[in-house]
């Protein structure tokens, strides 16, 4: 191995070159030549190899934790405030509404940064929501987003402000600039979380979210970084209502900012608003792979039509043609919060039910009555979909 920084590394003088470290290796990064050769592309440090060599000629080097600069000082829980033409986003208020919980129980405050153009009169509104102070950076330069140079702002408030808690919504905008800043400021993110809590013990916020394609819940934990960055969908967390209240509004100087000469904007388009806001709808029907048939969709969505719902589906009925990927809801797909959801034929995997937690009421239709999705339902219905339609008067 020519690496000689890699943690992983091999005593040529102990080595006997019997091959078992290649066999044991399940990355296949290790190819037998005279003696061993590891490639550090394809290994994952799991330390398998280590375990099986019987000379014990390798050894894996635990890598240094580096605190991050200002661990003893973090203190607050931040909010990067998000904008969609000119106005808050729902998913900022909802943050705030966590950032309130988990503030309380490091009897700490709730900040929220307001970075871009013009954005200075959304900052009451921040307050009216749950900030106790808005960090506002506005320059003229910001007028159009750009990942780059809202990372680049964004990081410097950071590390001058110091906080301990981070909250980014997964937005579109979101997800991209939460992986940047994560990587300026050189601390962890955890992204998609459906959950976040305050550990009594260590104090540290634990960020839950699905992981191995939502077959298990997994609590992640950020001990010597900050700071400790999450990112939550939209409709996840609960906002507050709005009220009066009195807050701190303070302005950043951006005067030597400068945009990335390597960056220039050719064109912008604004999106074209259709109906897409379903996913904001009071009552939303969703369609799962027991359903089948196009012909009962079509029913079904004749019905939903009717009673003023929209209709989406899960990663299955996507899958198999009953309803377009657009309307997915799931883990890869929106998060929902109607008042009112009515799943029919739809199982109940994790994955889909990441994003349906936020729902008031939920009415399930499966034909199995020991199908998951009834452990979270306020209502069931033991029948198909057709059986359904037929019962409510929609089988023609």
């Amino acid at each position: 191995m020519k690496n000689d920084t890699f943690p992983l590394r091999l005593d040529k003088e102990a080595c006997i070159s019997c091959g078992a470290c290649v066999e044991s290796c399940a990355y296949q990064a290790i190819r037998m030549d005279d003696y061993p050769e590891i490639q550090p592309d394809a290994c994952r440090l799991c330390g398998s190899c280590v375990e099986a060599c019987p000379a014990g000629a390798l050894t894996l080097k635990k890598a240094e934790r580096v605190v991050s600069p200002w661990h003893a000082n973090a203190e607050g829980v931040y909010v990067l405030a998000e904008t969609e033409g000119g106005v808050l986003t729902s998913v900022t208020f909802e943050l705030l509404g966590k950032a309130t919980e988990l503030a309380r129980k490091r009897h700490s405050v709730v900040s929220a940064l307001l970075v871009g153009a013009d954005v200075q009169p959304l900052a009451h509104e921040l307050i009216r929501r749950g900030a106790d102070r808005v960090h506002v950076a506005e320059s003229p330069l910001l007028a159009s987003y750009i990942d780059e140079h809202y990372a680049a702002v964004t990081a410097r408030l950071v590390q001058e402000l110091q906080p301990e808690i981070l909250l980014v919504g997964a937005t579109p905008k979101g997800r991209g600039l939460s992986a940047r800043l994560a990587s300026l400021l050189q601390t962890g993110l955890t992204a998609d979380c459906t959950s976040l809590d305050i550990d009594p013990a260590s104090g540290l916020l634990h960020q839950v979210r699905p992981a191995f394609g939502g077959n298990l819940m997994a609590t992640i934990v950020t001990p010597v970084h900050r700071p400790q960055m999450a990112s939550v969908r939209p409709g996840i967390m609960q906002a507050l209502p709005a009220e009066e209240r009195k807050g701190e509004i303070i302005c950043h100087d951006l005067t030597g900012f400068q945009v990335d000469p390597r960056i220039h904007l050719v064109c912008e388009t604004k999106e074209k608003q259709t109906a897409e806001a379903w996913d904001n709808s009071r009552i939303i029907v969703g369609i799962g792979r027991g359903v089948k048939k196009l012909e009962t969709v079509r029913k079904i969505q004749a019905w939903a039509e009717r009673i003023g719902a929209e209709v989406a589906g899960s990663r299955a009925a996507v899958e198999a043609g009953l309803v377009d990927a657009h309307r997915q809801v799931g883990q890869t797909g929106h998060t929902i919060a109607p008042d009112l959801y009515i799943a029919i034929g739809i199982s109940g995997q994790i994955q889909h039910t990441a994003a349906i937690q936020g729902c008031k009421h939920i009415l399930a239709v499966n034909p199995d009555a020991n199908a998951p999705i009834f452990s979270l339902t306020d209502q069931g219905w033991v029948a198909t979909a057709e059986d359904f339609l037929r019962a409510i008067g929609q089988e023609g």
